[in-house]
């Protein structure tokens, strides 16, 4: 059997030590498709997930992060949606496939790569083609390999849930990675972006970035200032990170 090259740990918390250990490979086969890996993105989740497990039944050695990029080398015969040579990513919840999530509000549907899946830090990978997803053209592994998280909760947050149009007005809370990415697909949709933050340098990135009004929660109610700048009207939408680790 192949193998492949990852980082691993056998334990989470204080006692987590990331080192890089060899795990076999399987042959390809069925609608599996075996993936070279290129780059892979950290959401501040993967450090949660090895500080504390996330209360998460892992599997060791555990392989942490969910989000990569990388490129088909195989596939199995029973393939359709991939070939050899596609550029591809991953995706972070591999059995939703369509329609409302799995679980409840009550229960959580948490199994998602780097967590209860197998996380992306490997060479190569073969697993099933609803795994993956193509990468856009337009994007870098580097780049592409950001989306799967932090992209796709923008995404699904202010396009399939919101129902997001041209015009709206959308209030973007922080700078963190899903707050940039919900500005920018908000702005990409023709919608009027207010974003906040308590950074005069984090607002003028913003900027740069396509946002309409910047609001420094130093220098005032940022509920105020909103009403001002939108004549009381306030917003369509509100991207609202719960938790985020940089909403500064």
């Amino acid at each position: 059997m192949q193998t492949t090259r990852q980082w691993q740990t056998e334990a989470i918390g204080p006692e987590a030590d990331l080192k890089i250990g060899e795990a076999g490979i399987p042959e390809v086969s069925g609608t599996m498709v075996r993936v070279r890996t290129q780059a892979v993105s950290l959401n501040f989740r993967d450090r949660l997930v090895l500080e504390s497990g996330m209360g998460l039944p892992l599997q060791f050695p555990f392989v942490p992060a969910s989000d990569m990029a990388g490129v088909v080398e195989a596939v199995g015969p029973d393939v359709t949606r991939f070939k050899a040579g596609d550029r591809v990513i991953s995706t972070f919840s591999p059995d939703w496939i369509d329609g409302r999530g799995p679980g409840t509000a009550r229960t959580p549907h948490y199994h998602t790569r780097g967590g209860i899946y197998p996380g992306v830090l490997s060479e190569y990978t073969v697993l099933s083609e609803q795994w993956f997803t193509l990468a856009p053209s337009t994007l870098d592994a580097a780049e592409a390999s950001t989306l799967p998280c932090a992209g796709l909760t923008a995404w699904f947050a202010l396009i399939e849930c919101g129902r997001l149009k041209a015009g709206d007005k959308v209030l973007v809370q922080g700078t963190g990675g899903v707050a940039l990415f919900g500005l920018q697909i908000a702005k990409a949709h023709g919608a009027e972006v207010f974003i906040t933050s308590g950074s005069a340098e984090k607002l003028k990135r913003a900027s740069a970035l396509g946002a309409d009004h910047l609001i420094n929660r130093h220098e005032g109610d940022w509920v105020e200032q909103l009403y001002h700048l939108t004549s009381d009207y306030g917003a369509d939408h509100v991207l609202e990170i719960v938790g985020g680790p940089h909403l500064g």
